[in-house]
């Protein structure tokens, strides 16, 4: 059989199947041909170039998302959602972060509160983080009023996330405190940064307070004042305000009432029917037992002159710049008969302490006689 093109002089040209056939051994000390490199294509290529990069990205990755954990989970990171709420005077989210305990006393402790203080942090800066373990420490310097305060800061950890990261959690740190001292009567109404509080019966009030400066001043009504004051916590860590001492004067109200509670107090001595008048300056004495005394009574010959002065530990002083005088008189029977007896004039003496005031006036205590605990009023 003839190919149909052999007219054509294509008949010798062998076939494909006789060209892609068995190949005849090479001559004798003859090398074998190079069998030809298959050339990638492009997209083989592209997929081999394709398949490192996946997995250069997928190291990238890991890398970067690594250090963005441990970035995220480092021990600074609580203390500085605790500063940023505090700057921001967001305190009833900052006290909760930190797990600060507070109570209805806490009056300080409040957003309205640290919103009227001065010199509060406005910033800060994280110094150094040491971790050790299962605790770490966070050194920060806060700017407060123009200041750099350092204050250190404690976390424990209380777990891992994802087996990896730690979890940090702040303790509470240590709060200062604004301590106030009335030289005045114990109760006495005091306001710090605009809130109410009242003293103890020392006189005193310390209340715990976050850094800052607070306004100080003393409630003494129309009777007695003080002049304002201010207290300044710096920073965190039992930091204790300079004590603020505000020490009271009678105002001209408050000093007409306490003179007018010492007329009281001698005006109730002289009103007394005994010949020695309890819890007053003054008495007769050397009664004879075998008379019979009637109608006995004082008569106040010359009141007494005092003064008013500062505030000592029992109160306010008040000291007779000018006794008084009185005279007793009574009515006498007995084996002698009948008659009058006499003792006087003597000294009236009006010293004492203006312990306090009501709103009916002020409290008078003698501090001479027989009775220097009675009041008058």
């Amino acid at each position: 059989m003839t190919d149909q093109h052999e007219p054509d002089g294509w008949g010798a040209v062998p076939t494909v199947d006789a060209i892609s056939g068995t190949r005849d051994a090479p001559l004798e000390g003859t090398a074998p041909a190079p069998r030809p490199r298959r050339r990638l294509g492009r997209r083989g290529l592209v997929g081999l170039v394709a398949g490192g990069a996946v997995i250069v990205l997928l190291a990238v990755t890991g890398v970067v998302g690594y250090s963005i954990g441990t970035a995220e989970h480092s021990a600074d990171r609580p203390v500085r959602a605790f500063l940023d709420d505090l700057t921001a005077g967001r305190v009833d989210d900052a006290v909760e972060a930190a797990g600060i305990e507070r109570d209805k006393g806490d009056v300080l402790l409040t957003d309205a509160a640290y919103a009227k203080a001065t010199g509060r942090v406005t910033g800060y800066r994280i110094a150094a983080t040491r971790d050790d373990g299962d605790t770490a420490t966070v050194t920060a310097y806060l700017k407060q009023d123009g200041r750099d305060v350092s204050s250190t800061f404690t976390l424990d950890k209380t777990g891992t996330e994802w087996g990896v990261f730690p979890v940090w959690k702040l303790q509470a740190p240590a709060l200062g405190s604004v301590d106030v001292r009335v030289q005045g009567p114990s109760g006495a109404k005091v306001t710090v940064g605009g809130q109410a509080v009242t003293t103890s019966k020392d006189g005193t009030a310390e209340l715990t307070a976050l850094p800052g400066t607070y306004a100080v001043a003393l409630d003494g009504g129309k009777w007695f004042a003080a002049d304002a004051s201010t207290a300044t916590v710096s920073g965190f860590g039992d930091e204790v305000s300079t004590p603020v001492s505000m020490t009271t004067k009678l105002t001209a109200a408050g000093e007409q009432s306490a003179k007018a509670a010492v007329d009281a107090w001698v005006n109730g001595c002289i009103a007394s029917t005994e010949a020695s008048p309890k819890g007053c300056s003054f008495y007769a004495y050397g009664e004879d037992p075998a008379y019979t005394y009637t109608n006995q009574k004082w008569t106040l010959d010359t009141r007494p002159a005092v003064s008013v002065g500062g505030w000592v530990s029992s109160g306010w002083l008040v000291t007779t710049t000018t006794f008084g005088r009185a005279t007793f008189t009574a009515d006498i029977s007995g084996p002698g008969g009948v008659g009058t007896a006499t003792a006087g004039p003597m000294n009236v003496n009006a010293s004492g302490y203006i312990t306090g005031f009501t709103d009916q006036g002020a409290t008078f205590r003698s501090a001479i006689g027989n009775g220097s605990s009675d009041t008058g009023t």
